[in-house]
């Protein structure tokens, strides 16, 4: 990874955006309305993540970013699902994206020479550590075959007294 933080910024811009556009073409082939919903509102968060992006880059250099128009995601790299994917099938090549963005980030951090740069890259890396822990935690509880908690655990179920 480059050290210059005007590179990483436009890498980081194009794969918010792309990032944006693959949960949103994730959720118009989602038959599920509540998966639709999941992964429109994860498309609006990778945007909500350009945004912040790009006002930072403006604010810093004096300009709006010029992205080259591409299709290549240099960083994240996912795994287009077939038309036909299940949730679970999704979910886990979203695990493995929102994992290359948190390392993508956390890279950042470690190579960024100010320290206002390496607090917004952490504060990135965590957010994306967050989705990964997020979809790791649903797919988990989507292909576990035993019951997490005992009847006594679950709230509804104890007397009241």
């Amino acid at each position: 990874m480059s050290n210059d933080i005007k590179s990483i910024l436009e890498t980081a811009l194009s794969e918010e955006k792309k990032a944006h556009q693959f949960y949103l073409n994730l959720a118009l082939q989602m038959k599920d309305k509540g998966a639709r919903l999941k992964f429109e509102i994860m498309s609006a968060i990778e945007l909500k993540h350009y945004e912040f992006l790009q006002s930072w880059y403006q604010e810093k250099f004096q300009h709006m970013p010029v992205l080259p128009e591409t299709t290549e995601l240099k960083i994240v790299r996912p795994e287009i699902p077939a038309k036909t994917a299940l949730f679970a099938e999704a979910i886990k090549i979203i695990m493995d994206t929102e994992r290359r963005a948190y390392e993508f980030y956390r890279n950042a951090c470690e190579v960024s020479t100010h320290a206002s740069d390496r607090e917004v890259f952490r504060t990135l890396a965590n957010m994306e550590l967050s989705h990964y822990e997020q979809f790791r935690t649903e797919y988990n509880y989507m292909t576990e075959t035993t019951i997490r908690f005992a009847s006594e655990d679950i709230p509804w179920m104890m007397e009241v007294y």
